[in-house]
């Protein structure tokens, strides 16, 4: 059984180190478990920028601990820190809301891949990438192709000018069907992303993208034939009278109509 005198004394004794201690003494300082003393740690002027990252990593601090690890000067006058707090999923949303702005781009992406990351922190970094997109390298725009998690950029990038960005996007993991669904009912859709849709196994197989495709003005009667085998009757017969498909489609459907409907739905 401890006795609460002698651990109150240690906790002392350990405070007024941290305020003073030297290199081989703060090693083992910056993992003390007690928030007093690694508030007297900052006060220590010497603590070096290696060892203010330690501290920064830690998953175990307070918020109440952050916010004023946030606002030390040194933070302030650091990249490197400000990275690493933001990335700190315990770093409270008022301080990474300043920092978030303030970083390069994949390491805004690295927050926002973070999975426990604020909802406003997450929406920050999108806000931000958003308006970098447009003066990216196309190799920054392909890795952020790849990469990135939210349903606002994934639109952007396959709506893409470049054919190539566009072709990254559709391999991104996070990418969902109603996310492409939306980019290819959009009216400045690019006649690349349709012909890499209508090529590509992962999405071509499904029935709603394929209506999509169907209805876009970029779809090929070539392209077309291979989605129109086993469309729903209805489908087919809106298809045949809609003004945003093609002619071409529009008149190979009317003809081919019995040949081409069947009443049962497939699902991919």
């Amino acid at each position: 059984m401890t006795d609460p005198q002698e651990d109150l004394l240690q906790l002392y004794q350990r405070v007024m180190q941290a305020r003073h201690a030297d290199a081989q003494e703060r090693k083992v300082l910056l993992f003390d478990k007690a928030e007093e003393v690694l508030n007297a740690l900052l006060d220590n002027e010497d603590l070096s920028e290696q060892e203010l990252e330690v501290l920064a990593n830690r998953k175990d601090l307070t918020q109440e601990f952050l916010c004023r690890f946030g606002s030390d000067k040194r933070v302030l006058n650091s990249y490197n820190l400000k990275k690493h707090l933001t990335l700190n999923p315990k770093m409270p949303a008022s301080i990474s809301l300043k920092f978030i702005g303030q970083l390069f781009t994949f390491d805004i992406l690295a927050v926002m891949l973070v999975p426990s990351v604020p909802p406003e922190i997450r929406v920050a970094g999108e806000e931000q990438l958003c308006r970098k997109l447009a003066q990216l390298s196309l190799g920054e725009k392909l890795t952020l192709a790849k990469r990135v998690n939210t349903e606002r950029l994934l639109g952007m990038l396959l709506d893409d000018n470049n054919r190539e960005v566009v072709a990254a996007a559709l391999t991104n993991p996070f990418l969902k069907e109603s996310i492409v669904c939306s980019t290819v009912r959009k009216s400045t859709i690019k006649p690349h992303l349709v012909e890499l849709l209508a090529l590509n196994s992962r999405w071509s197989c499904r029935y709603d993208i394929r209506y999509a495709l169907l209805r876009t003005r970029h779809i090929t009667l070539g392209l077309a034939l291979n989605f129109l085998q086993g469309m729903m009757s209805k489908d087919l017969r809106d298809l045949s009278n809609d003004p945003y498909v093609s002619m071409q489609v529009r008149n190979y459907i009317k003809s081919n109509l019995s040949k081409l409907s069947t009443d049962k739905k497939k699902i991919f």
